[in-house]
């Protein structure tokens, strides 16, 4: 919504101004309806005119909205590279608050901490179990809620209460403690447990392919949003990533850190980088309003709902890694590295050392 309202600015402000709906396709047949609750307000649209569309500015839509204190937004998972763009357009005054943890099979958890956006407590309505990750995961190796250890990862299991079925809604998620006062488990949902991709024989999972591109936001800028592409030739991994905002001043230096991320994730990416199985991540940066444009084309595609159009980790769908490197605009990556030049500082995880690279 927000970036809709950013990039139809001046009709939503002329609307506003004169009371009349702008005259977009396909909304005759509610026009008649619409209209009587649009009245001119030439008032507040020389509010908005005096505050302009001022995105680049953090706290924009705090100036839109002077009473607004809070938001409520899903922020877990790959949802969190969201989080830094709902904050740019909101400011530091507005709080942002999570959801809670729900699924269509039923309700997981509440939130448990205001503070903590991917903290829950488990819901008392339905019946937990789990799975140690380590374990394929048969009925017999299920865990009941009094067993499971803080720290520790599980595949969670519900069983609905309305209708007595076993769901393996296939997300892993960390036990963070128990609430004392009724010994409930309080998790954080960790990643989708269903594998990623297999690239150069390590297994790439969601977690690893998000908190990687999270961790190089310093020098590549303000993620808003992401996808992957796995080149299946040359065994490597793509970013297309669209900025919030401009580029970070060490941008090149991005391809770099996000191989440490990956060596520092899964010593397998190492071995399979050393053995020249793997090649280098590389990140293409998007034009600005690539996903917008991408969810209008998906559902012009599918003839389906906005609510049913999301951007998948990796996407695997040829017709839409085409239409997506149309809106490359520049494109950073490795001509020849060695992780051998490459030294991991254990304190902060920076690379340092001299790096050959070809841009």
């Amino acid at each position: 919504m927000f970036l809709y309202m950013e990039e139809e600015w001046d009709i939503l402000v002329t609307s506003i101004d004169s009371g009349e709906l702008p005259d977009w396709t396909g909304i005759d047949h509610v026009r008649e309806y619409l209209q009587p609750h649009f009245p001119s307000r030439p008032k507040r649209a020389a509010e908005l005119r005096a505050i302009g569309k001022a995105s680049q500015q953090p706290g924009w839509l705090a100036k839109v909205w002077p009473m607004l204190r809070g938001v409520s937004t899903i922020a877990s998972g790959v949802f969190e590279t969201a989080i830094p763009k709902i904050k740019h357009y909101f400011g530091p005054d507005v709080k942002l608050f999570s959801h809670g943890y729900f699924c269509s099979e039923a309700p997981v958890g509440f939130v448990y901490d205001p503070s903590d956006m991917n903290l829950f407590k488990l819901t008392s309505t339905e019946f937990f179990e789990f799975f140690d990750v380590d374990n394929e995961g048969t009925a017999s190796d299920l865990i009941r809620p009094w067993q499971v250890n803080v720290g520790k990862l599980y595949e969670i299991v519900v069983t609905a209460h309305k209708g007595l079925w076993r769901y393996r809604i296939g997300d892993v998620i960390e036990i963070a403690g128990f609430d004392p006062n009724d010994g409930t488990p309080l998790v954080r949902f960790v990643e989708r447990r269903n594998l990623v991709a297999w690239l150069a024989g390590a297994i790439l999972t969601e977690r690893h392919v998000t908190n990687a591109i999270l961790a190089v936001q310093d020098t590549l800028g303000s993620i808003g949003e992401f996808t992957t592409v796995i080149d299946d030739h040359s065994e490597s991994i793509g970013y297309l990533v669209e900025i919030q905002g401009d580029l970070g001043p060490k941008v090149d230096e991005a391809p770099e850190r996000l191989l440490v991320e990956f060596f520092r994730l899964n010593e397998e990416f190492r071995s399979a980088f050393d053995s020249k199985k793997m090649k280098p991540p590389t990140i293409r940066i998007l034009k600005t309003g690539t996903f917008r444009e991408y969810r209008r084309w998906k559902i012009e595609m599918t003839k389906t709902g906005s609510g049913q159009v999301k951007v998948p980790v990796v996407m695997r769908d040829s017709a839409a890694r085409e239409w997506m490197l149309r809106w490359v605009e520049r494109e950073l990556g490795y001509g020849s590295i060695s992780s051998e030049s490459i030294n991991i500082d254990e304190h902060d995880g920076h690379a340092t050392g001299e790096v050959a690279k070809e841009f």
